[in-house]
């Protein structure tokens, strides 16, 4: 009991791995990740256009996907394109949206 106990109390992965099931807590960011696992990569204004939001919306769902490490960013210019990060935890996160989308 004690070796369990000392597992979950010292183990940090778990709080990330909470963090990130919150981040996924929202419809809105599962959406995200999936129209980018299924794009490879977008700009903002691409991704509003098919979710149907204002970019100023999108742009806050990125930020914090971004925040997270979720997904990762190219500048073109004056673009932005976002594409799902090269993580275990980006590639487990888009497998949550697209197990629920049933794709």
């Amino acid at each position: 009991m004690d070796d369990i106990r000392d597992e979950l109390v010292n183990h940090t992965e778990l709080d990330r791995a909470a963090e990130t099931f919150a981040m996924l807590g929202d419809s809105t960011r599962l959406k995200i990740l999936y129209t980018l696992s299924k794009t490879g990569e977008c700009c903002v204004y691409h991704l509003a256009e098919i979710l149907g939001m204002g970019v100023s919306a999108v742009s806050h769902h990125l930020r914090k996907l971004r925040d997270r490490r979720l997904v990762k960013t190219r500048r073109d210019g004056l673009n932005i394109y976002y594409s799902v990060a090269s993580s275990e935890e980006a590639s487990g996160a888009c497998k949550i949206a697209q197990s629920i989308l049933k794709v």
